[in-house]
């Protein structure tokens, strides 16, 4: 069974860990429709990386609460996440080339 692909837009985004300071990297992919459903559907693959040093934009605020205030990543032009670990910044252009791939599926 394959997906239909119709104008879906592929992104690398990052979720926060609950019990750390780190969080997961994973690609998400939306619309999605999938045979046997009318709604289109949010698909997310986790890539197993995690990352711990990622610089945050503060210009673009992501959530506002009334006790904090979140931040998006910042990104290159070629729109991969920086970080300032190497190793980390390995990890975000893993996920921009699988997320290449799948945006070419």
């Amino acid at each position: 069974m394959r997906k239909e692909l119709h104008n879906t837009k592929v992104t690398v985004r990052l979720r926060k860990s609950a019990y750390r300071n780190e969080w997961y990297l994973y690609i998400e992919s939306y619309p999605v429709y999938t045979a046997g459903k009318s709604e289109p559907q949010r698909v997310r693959e986790y890539l197993n990386r995690i990352v711990t040093t990622v610089v945050w934009d503060k210009t673009r605020t992501a959530r506002t609460t009334s006790s904090s205030k979140s931040y998006k990543p910042k990104r290159d032009l070629n729109g991969v996440i920086q970080c300032k670990s190497e190793v980390d910044q390995e990890a975000c252009i893993y996920a921009d080339e699988v997320r290449k791939l799948r945006q070419r599926e």
